[in-house]
């Protein structure tokens, strides 16, 4: 079994389930997951977890994401993209004629944002666009959800069309900020392309497609394509357990004190959780520390 985090190139027009589909193939595990979905039309950085990597999840969801794309001004559309119908008639924009800056600022900072009706946001169980595609709209009941924008910039590309970059928290959709910028503006306005370049500490720049992948993992080169869950999570301490901790520790039992050999501490001074290895490097376990006693009770134990 391979334990890791790929980071993918994805092309615009594959979805990410189907990205999911075909590491697994590549690799031939079952155990395979995505950090965090990526819109069919856009493109760009999408973390693929294999095998215990996978339950990294929720670790890797909350993490800060940089993107860059393109607005375009004059009419919205039903998916806030270009993958919608036109909502309305076209209406003239000159973006020359607007004060960007201001325009932006309104967008940046902590704000209450409504996700698109075709998002895989869900309602009662049922992801949105489900109910959009069956015209079930009027039963769904949307509600704002808390976002933060970190920063926000823009250049104007032609009258209509707007260049940005956007650093933002984790829950933030794209596609509505595009959206809401024309509701501002009074002309609507829709995504034209979108590219994430950030989660975390992953760029864009160290991801491989799908094809680069494949060529790496039949020359037997895994270590160019995955990092190894060994080196994932580094913002929280790693803790070196002898044996008897190790076997502690991989029966689900708390990490005492006498059982620990050293500890790496790290500059998060908000740390919540710890990663506990044996004396041989080998992840086994994501834990926390017990304010009761000193010992680090496992949240997430690797048993292989």
């Amino acid at each position: 079994m391979i334990h890791g985090l790929v980071l993918v190139n994805k092309a615009k027009n594959l979805t990410s389930h189907t990205v999911v589909e075909e590491i697994r193939k590549i690799f031939k595990i079952k155990k395979v997951g995505h950090f965090g979905t990526l819109d069919p039309m856009a493109e760009g950085l999408l973390l693929i977890g294999l095998g215990n990597a996978t339950k990294f999840f929720n670790f890797y969801m909350g993490k800060r994401k940089r993107y860059s794309g393109r607005i375009k001004f004059g009419y919205a559309t039903t998916t806030y993209d270009t993958e919608g119908e036109p909502l309305g008639e076209k209406r003239e924009i000159d973006l020359y004629r607007v004060d960007i800056p201001a325009l932006l600022s309104r967008f940046t900072g902590k704000l209450m944002q409504t996700p698109p009706i075709y998002s895989a946001k869900k309602f009662k169980g049922k992801p949105l666009y489900q109910y959009a595609r069956e015209n079930k709209e009027a039963e769904v009941e949307v509600k704002p959800a808390a976002i933060e924008v970190y920063s926000l910039k823009g250049n104007i590309i032609d009258k209509e069309t707007l260049w940005f970059e956007a650093y933002t928290s984790s829950g933030t959709y794209i596609r509505s900020l595009a959206h809401d910028m024309g509701e501002v503006l009074g002309v609507g306005a829709f995504l034209e392309a979108l590219q994430r370049e950030e989660v975390g500490e992953f760029h864009l720049k160290d991801a491989f497609t799908l094809e680069e992948v494949a060529r790496y993992v039949e020359a037997a080169e895994l270590t160019k394509v995955v990092i190894p869950i060994e080196l994932l999570l580094p913002e929280f301490p790693r803790i070196i357990a002898n044996q008897g901790g190790r076997i502690a520790v991989l029966n689900g039992q708390p990490l005492l004190a006498r059982d620990i050999m050293k500890v790496f501490p790290t500059e998060n001074a908000k740390v919540e959780h710890f990663r506990l290895f044996d004396d041989e490097g080998k992840l086994l376990a994501i834990a926390q520390k017990d304010e009761r006693a000193i010992r680090f009770k496992p949240t997430i134990v690797f048993s292989n």
